[in-house]
């Protein structure tokens, strides 16, 4: 088990660590909407020096990706089926710390989209490199013209486009076209490695035994636990010693048609007999509404845009909590007692509290009963944190989700029973969706508010402090907030809950926030 102060130096050191690996040649590219650059690696087309390493993190504007057409020739012995020389690695999240990354060694040509608007390419190189003295790394960054098309060619950009990073003084040459014409097959070493597996292999990079002392090289290697088995690369001919290579990157600015609803599912740890623990960042839409003075959750939200998030009406009715100046969200967390099992959490003070015009709570019923949120600042996005999608598109049949018979997931901080001790790690259930005339004849006051539907799961619910809180249906592997939590008779008793539909209020979700253009559910 990790010592939560292990845990914190050990990124520290590690980050310190890769970031003297790349000192040499260490590369941060912004790109406009719609722009085009040619990433070549150094003396392309010549190869790379022996030794040497380069990393290269690229970033689009906000809401924008990052499309990649990579084509390599690393220099590569049949028999280092492992990579240990010629690494080659990209990181879809812009992690530039080696974490979930994929890596490839060979020959041969690859596609890739970045996760966000940020990502990283890198090489590694090792065995005998040349004296220091006569290593000067010459890297061209193109910004190639909108009519280009091939990924192959290297366009020498309009004066003032193009970026020399290491070498000011000398003049940009025109690159020539490689003539060897690579295979389409690529050697895919390691894939989405976790952070143990990232740090192992930062770990056996910077290993530095008694013969690599007495040596000028550096040796790289990785660990067994690390890498999958590796297939013969491809049919372009591998070097006769280790060592060098070359690649070209087109990347290239784009905006996608929709970017919401994303999910770590994980294997769950059971936290009751009826609610299950959720997974890590199992839900990045999923937000803590708190008070500045208390600092405690009371209610639940859902990201649904970088300044706005849902939550119930009724959550904002006390002294303490009628006013944005008074509270903030919390994203990004999961145990509230812990500060060591997740970077992301983030606070963010609120701006603004729309509460339905027609909201109204008549005997302890709330009508109409859903809020926006706005932030001051926006939330920045990231695989842990980031907006469910909106049910903006109705069934085929012409009815708003939830349908009677489908499932949705609760999750929150609320209590796990009726007046019992609120949970500090996140929790989920999942839950029937019933038909509103089973509902109206099994609750008590057998009145169900428009704009509703009801769940019903024996044993199963949600419970205090939940409200607000979203309720997701998964459509096509994406979170679809459809729901908000709102009120119930107890918790888990033989009666259904009452829940918002979301569905009903996309009119006045939109008019409350002109500005946005929200992601559809159904994709």
């Amino acid at each position: 088990m990790w010592h939560p102060h292990l845990l914190l130096l050990l990124p520290l050191q590690i980050f310190s660590a890769v970031r003297a690996l790349y000192e040499q040649c260490n590369h941060q590219v912004k790109l406009q909407s719609g722009q085009k650059l040619l990433i070549n690696s150094p003396y392309y087309p010549a190869l790379y020096p022996v030794g040497t390493s380069c990393r290269y993190a690229v970033e689009a504007p906000k809401d924008h990706m990052l499309q990649f057409k990579c084509e390599l020739q690393l220099q590569t012995l049949a028999t280092d089926l492992k990579c240990r020389s010629e690494v080659f690695h990209f990181n879809s999240e812009g992690d530039e710390v080696l974490t979930s990354s994929e890596y490839f060694c060979g020959s041969g040509k690859f596609e890739r989209k970045s996760f966000l608007n940020r990502a990283v390419i890198s090489y590694i190189s090792t065995g005998q490199a040349p004296p220091p003295s006569t290593v000067k790394l010459k890297d061209k960054l193109t910004s190639v013209p909108q009519k280009t098309t091939s990924s192959t060619t290297t366009t020498e950009a309009p004066k003032g486009d193009s970026i020399e990073e290491q070498d000011e003084e000398e003049e940009l040459e025109e690159q020539e076209e490689p003539e060897e014409d690579l295979s389409d097959e690529v050697l895919h070493v390691l894939q989405d490695v976790g952070v143990s597996d990232a740090l192992a292999y930062v770990a056996s990079l910077l290993y530095d035994d008694e013969e690599s002392r007495k040596s000028s090289a550096t040796i790289f290697s990785i660990p067994k636990t690390s890498a999958k088995r590796a297939r013969i690369v491809s049919n372009y001919p591998l070097a006769p010693l280790p060592g060098g290579g070359r690649f070209t990157c087109l990347v290239e600015a784009i905006r996608p048609t929709c970017t919401c609803g994303w999910s770590r599912y994980t294997a769950p740890r059971i936290a009751s007999p009826f609610n299950e623990e959720a997974g890590l960042h199992e839900f990045p839409p999923m937000a803590g509404v708190l008070t500045k003075k208390q600092g405690k959750v009371f209610c639940g939200a859902a990201i649904i845009h970088h300044h706005y998030l849902l939550s119930a009406a009724h959550c904002f009715l006390g002294s303490e909590t009628s006013k944005a100046e008074q509270l903030r969200v919390v994203v990004g967390e999961h145990d509230l007692a812990s500060a060591y099992e997740t970077f992301a959490t983030r606070r963010y003070d609120l701006e603004t509290l729309i509460l339905h015009e027609d909201f109204s709570q008549a005997n302890g019923q709330p009508r109409n009963d859903i809020a926006l949120l706005k932030t001051r600042s926006p939330i920045a996005w990231s695989r842990n944190v980031g907006p469910a999608c909106l049910p903006l598109q109705f069934t085929d049949d012409g009815k708003k989700l939830p349908l009677a018979g489908h499932q949705v997931v609760a999750a929150g901080w609320g209590t796990t029973s009726y007046g019992g001790p609120q949970t500090h790690r996140l929790l989920k259930t999942t839950l029937d969706v019933i038909d509103s005339q089973r509902c109206r004849q099994t609750l008590t006051s057998a009145v169900v508010p428009s704009h509703t539907f009801c769940t019903y799961t024996p044993g199963r619910d949600t419970c205090q402090y939940d409200s607000g809180g979203a309720l997701y249906e998964r459509i096509h592997g994406r979170l679809v907030a459809v729901g908000i939590v709102s009120f119930g008779q107890g918790c888990a008793t033989q009666q259904p809950s009452v829940n918002t539909r979301v569905a009903s209020f996309i009119k006045w979700i939109r008019a409350k926030s002109p500005e946005v253009s929200y992601c559809p559910g159904r994709i």
